[in-house]
């Protein structure tokens, strides 16, 4: 599966179970929502595009997504989750929302999550993966509530 499918399957199961979609992104389509980092003027620099953001009452997730097991992608969503360096953009973005938690994941084939996505799951809130069907299951889910 390619990251896009990956992105169009999880798209049409967040809206199928009540998400609504704030922003998203295909691979390099440039059509997302870049997020700054606090306090920074360079336009491109450090900013992250991310996969998809949904909204559902007071949640919202963020998604990365990749069609193979890619650490740097574990970095950031980590990052997102641990420090306040992206938070005035997330504001901005989640503007007109009332959106009381955030969480962070990985979305990508099923079939991937393997030794190296095991060990690194601790770093997300999530992980879903995607079927070659096009359905979706939880692969890591920190709290059983956030798609609830």
């Amino acid at each position: 599966m390619t990251e896009e499918q990956v992105t169009k399957a999880l798209l049409k199961w967040l809206m199928d179970t009540g998400w609504s979609i704030v922003c998203y992104d295909f691979p390099q389509s440039g059509t997302g929502v870049l997020l700054h980092p606090n306090e920074s003027n360079d336009k491109n620099k450090d900013a992250i595009n991310p996969d998809i953001v949904a909204v559902n009452g007071d949640k919202c997730v963020f998604f990365e997504n990749k069609s193979y097991f890619y650490y740097p992608d574990f970095e950031k969503v980590n990052m997102l989750r641990t420090t306040d360096s992206y938070s005035n953009a997330i504001s901005d973005l989640l503007k007109g929302y009332s959106v009381k938690k955030i969480y962070y994941g990985i979305g990508y084939p099923a079939s991937v999550h393997k030794k190296k996505a095991q060990e690194s799951e601790l770093m997300t809130d999530f992980i879903i993966g995607v079927n070659p069907d096009y359905s979706t299951r939880y692969m890591y889910i920190l709290d059983d509530k956030i798609f609830m």
